[in-house]
């Protein structure tokens, strides 16, 4: 399976859906995927079709993120596209993993932000 390491354009694309969300994957990224297809799959989840990975420094760049609204710039993230999934199974198995969904992360990010200044 193909990560793709997004840019920042690509990255603020993203912002607008609720893309599966993993933050803090660390060392290899493969073993994410793979550890991550094994549960969605006994989970009866499906496959997704694309992973994505970015960086916490893209993500304060990309959305303004300043003072303790900032990621650490080294903290990775990995995300996938729900398309073909089963979203009730995978909600779910989301709250039990503890990962987010994008739209939710950027949201949060933004508001705290706001409130910030």
């Amino acid at each position: 399976m193909t990560i793709t390491k997004l840019n920042n354009s690509e990255l603020q694309a993203l912002a607008g859906t609720s893309a599966y969300t993993i933050i803090g994957a660390g060392g290899d990224l493969n073993e994410w995927v793979n550890g991550y297809h094994a549960m969605l799959t006994e989970a009866g989840i499906g496959l997704p079709k694309e992973w994505y990975t970015f960086t916490g420094d893209q993500m304060n760049e990309v959305f303004g993120l300043t003072g303790d609204n900032r990621y650490d710039r080294t903290l990775t993230f990995l995300a996938f596209p729900l398309d073909g999934l089963d979203c009730g199974k995978l909600a779910l198995f989301r709250l039990r993993e503890g990962d987010k969904w994008f739209d939710d992360i950027v949201d949060n990010q933004n508001r705290r932000e706001s409130e910030a200044r």
